[in-house]
């Protein structure tokens, strides 16, 4: 009987995969929401890009209702990606979080916030059920609460997954800073319309901090444009001097032009919408589950901003 070749011994297989996983550590960026997870990874030097379907039930908003099912996907995947030195950084979905923004807590206000200084605070998310990270936004600080629950979910599945979870972000927030990039040179206001599965949200801004979150219940263009008209209208008429409206449409692209009517350029308004730098190929390997579908316009953007900040 001829003995194994060296390179196929099981135990130095398996020393080879523990010594990779301590010198090759790298992020593997995800993105989830009800039907799909997005992943990421770098592969020598050439990031890769695939869409995953979840089977039914696995996912809602964010939560993952099978753990053990999530994390033998995601094991799975990052075996199929060959990352053994994965550590996951994932972004949750439109409906995972809630935020806020206070004044006078920005740059040149106090270090942070203390939580007995929270307590006095209306939030729209209880202290003690939630992780709560905070950013400053110019004079401001912008506040974003993620339940515990939902948190100890995803470590769990990352656990079961065999695969350390290195960062959680939420894709509004991810996404608002790579829009900041895109937009930095605009010197009126912003309007951001944000689709994303079956939520709209129309948020404004005013020198770049956020002002106003307004979601709406209708989807349909010409139903939606009166709504957000007279939104931005009662916005602006709280300001002595409103500026100039720039508008970023997080839309499907096939959808776009439906809603280019908003833009109103006899009053000097204007879409600031550009093309993405791309930076992800989709995998030329095939995995079970995988969808043709692109992430989202609100995915793009958020992955964009996760890639800049982690490798």
């Amino acid at each position: 009987m001829p003995l194994p070749a060296l390179g196929e011994l099981p135990q130095l297989t398996a020393l080879s995969l523990a010594w990779r996983r301590l010198i090759d550590v790298k992020p593997v960026l995800m993105a989830v929401n009800n039907t799909s997870l997005v992943c990421c990874w770098d592969q020598s030097g050439r990031w890769q890009q695939r869409v995953v379907g979840w089977p039914d039930g696995v996912c809602r908003d964010g939560v993952p209702l099978q753990r053990e099912a999530v994390g033998e996907l995601i094991a799975d995947l990052i075996f199929d990606c060959d990352c053994p030195g994965a550590e996951l950084v994932l972004c949750l979905p439109l409906d995972a979080a809630s935020w806020c923004v206070l004044d006078g807590y920005g740059s040149d206000g106090p270090p942070g916030l203390l939580p007995q200084a929270l307590q006095s605070v209306d939030l729209p998310f209880g202290l003690a059920e939630s992780y709560v990270t905070s950013s400053p936004v110019q004079e401001s600080l912008a506040l974003v609460g993620v339940p515990r629950s939902l948190i100890q979910a995803w470590s769990e599945v990352a656990e079961l997954g065999d695969v350390p979870l290195r960062r959680v972000d939420w894709s509004l927030t991810a996404a608002q800073r790579a829009l900041h990039q895109f937009t930095q040179v605009w010197d009126g206001d912003l309007a951001w319309l944000v689709m994303e599965e079956k939520s709209l949200r129309l948020l404004l801004f005013r020198q770049g901090v956020p002002e106003v979150d307004h979601a709406l219940e209708d989807l349909d263009p010409l139903v939606c444009q009166r709504e957000i008209r007279a939104c931005v209208a009662a916005w602006q008429a709280r300001a002595d001097m409103p500026s100039v409206l720039g508008w970023w449409l997080s839309l499907p692209s096939e959808q776009v032009d439906d809603w280019m009517p908003l833009v109103d350029g006899a009053a000097g308004e204007c879409c600031l919408n550009q093309a993405l730098p791309t930076w992800a190929e989709p995998s030329d390997d095939g995995a079970a589950g995988e969808m043709t579908d692109v992430p989202s316009a609100l995915q793009q953007l958020a992955l964009l901003a996760l890639h800049q900040e982690e490798r």
